[in-house]
Order: C-alpha cells, then structure tokens, then sequence
C-alpha cells in the first residue's frame, strides 16, 4: 500500500511540475496580443520610414 502512495505522490508532484512549467513557458494571452500590436506597429512604422526614404531621394541624373 505505502509504494503506491509513493508512485502516486511522485506522479502527482510529475504532474504539478509539467503544468507549472507549461504555464511558465508560453506567455499570457493579453501580453502575447500586446506584443503581437507593436511588433506589427513597428514593422508599419519601418515600412512608413523606407516609403518616405525612398520618395525624398533625388532619382536619377
């Protein structure tokens, strides 16, 4: 009886330790949404950059 309260406790604890782990290793739902705006902010922004770049330079002689 006391060898399946043992396997039980570490299957248990196995248990806790992969959800605790699983939690920690994949981002909230809002900051993930949050990050996803302003890396797209910022590839907007970049693109807005290169188009007003390209648009102030001289074209050719």
């Amino acid at each position: 009886m006391e060898k399946w309260i043992v396997i039980g406790g570490i299957w248990a604890m196995s248990v806790a330790c992969l959800v605790l782990f699983v939690r920690g290793a994949s981002p909230a739902h809002t900051r993930a949404l949050a990050m996803a705006r302003s890396r797209e902010e910022r590839r907007r922004k970049a693109e807005l950059d290169n188009q007003a770049q390209s648009s102030a330079e001289p074209k050719g002689t």
